[in-house]
């Protein structure tokens, strides 16, 4: 039902229509459900953005994983696959992702989601650095903090650049936000590639 519903509404906002304006019926409709089944699940259209949300940093944080998962191997080209990662499911997703940062700017709970959804994911990269400064791959620097700071730099780049920019800009950024993360996090210069 949530997966019907994510992609009616990722849908219908592709063909123009912002969040804020889609109606229940209109969401019910194109998912193919009756109203009455979307109060069953869904307090209200912010609990449905609020869900989806939960969707879509789940496959952000699977495009991150492929970073997380061969940390220990020092290999800027598994951090810039999972960049490029991120940055193909920030596009796929774009529409539910600029209406949660939209929603969040005037309702309380979709900024508390919002909040925690990237500080499960910066918390993620809290345990790679405190690895990787245990191994002496990474510098020397307040863990948390530098997770917290990268984590935001990856959704704002990604909230700015994917809005305004082609798909064929998704490889630079793509390299861009590695090399950045790369200097600031490990001791070893990346091999050029």
């Amino acid at each position: 039902m949530e997966r019907r519903l994510l992609d009616a509404t990722e849908r219908l906002m592709r063909e123009g229509a912002s969040f804020t304006e889609l109606s229940v019926d209109r969401l019910s409709t194109e998912a193919g459900i009756s109203r009455a089944s979307f109060y069953i699940y869904f307090e209200d259209k912010g609990h449905l953005l609020r869900r989806l949300a939960g969707q879509v940093f789940a496959d952000l944080a699977a495009g991150a994983e492929l970073w997380w998962s061969v940390a220990g191997r020092h290999d800027p080209g598994d951090l810039r696959a999972a960049m490029a990662g991120i940055i193909e499911t920030y596009r796929r997703h774009q529409p539910v992702l600029v209406a949660l940062a939209e929603m969040a700017a005037y309702d309380p709970l979709t900024a508390q989601t919002y909040r925690d959804l990237l500080t499960a994911i910066s918390q993620r990269l809290v345990a790679i650095i405190e690895d990787g400064q245990a191994d002496g791959s990474i510098r020397a620097l307040p863990a948390a903090a530098t997770a917290s700071a990268l984590t935001w730099m990856v959704e704002r780049a990604c909230q700015q650049n994917l809005t305004v920019n082609p798909p064929d800009h998704d490889a630079e950024l793509a390299v861009t936000l590695t090399e950045i993360i790369w200097g600031a996090l490990y001791l070893k210069a990346a091999e050029a590639s």
